[in-house]
């Protein structure tokens, strides 16, 4: 199943030439890296559309290394029903999906993989302060997560 999510990563990024169709779905996928499993399906609501909508809005600066995802940790993918366009510093675009990687180690902070209808593809690194509260309500929180700001 790791490798199968991984490959998810690397079609987005290979296909972004080709428009994409929004689909929408159950709700958010929560991978847990080391086991290479999704371990929880969480419910579309308004309440998780508005926490992707805060989180693109913290983004605090692209994502300066090439390996996007964590050796350790989750990762939450959860598809914008409807998609939702934004334009701040780091993003522009109708954004269709995100996947939010969140690592263990001490030197891996909160990042946004962020896929747009208008097939752009960035990752941003983000400063949430209610991300610790989002992990909690949806029984994810460990207290070896950093949710630390990027430095």
């Amino acid at each position: 199943m790791k490798k199968l999510f991984r490959l998810l990563i690397v079609i987005g990024t290979i296909i972004l030439s080709t428009p994409q169709p929004v689909w929408a779905t159950e709700g958010a996928e929560v991978f847990d890296i080391r086991k290479g499993d999704i371990v929880l399906t969480i419910p579309n609501s308004n309440l998780l559309q508005n926490q992707v909508k805060e989180w693109l809005s913290s983004a605090s600066g692209i994502a300066g290394s090439f390996r996007i995802e964590p050796s350790d940790g989750i990762a939450i993918k959860i598809p914008l029903t409807p998609p939702c366009k934004i334009r701040n510093k780091w993003i522009s675009g109708t954004v269709t999906e995100v996947i939010l990687f969140i690592g263990k180690l001490d030197t891996y902070n909160p990042t946004l993989l962020v896929f747009t209808k208008e097939n752009h593809l960035v990752a941003v690194h983000i400063k949430s302060k209610d991300l610790k509260t989002f992990l909690k309500e949806n029984n994810l929180y460990s207290s070896d997560l950093n949710l630390g700001a990027p430095h």
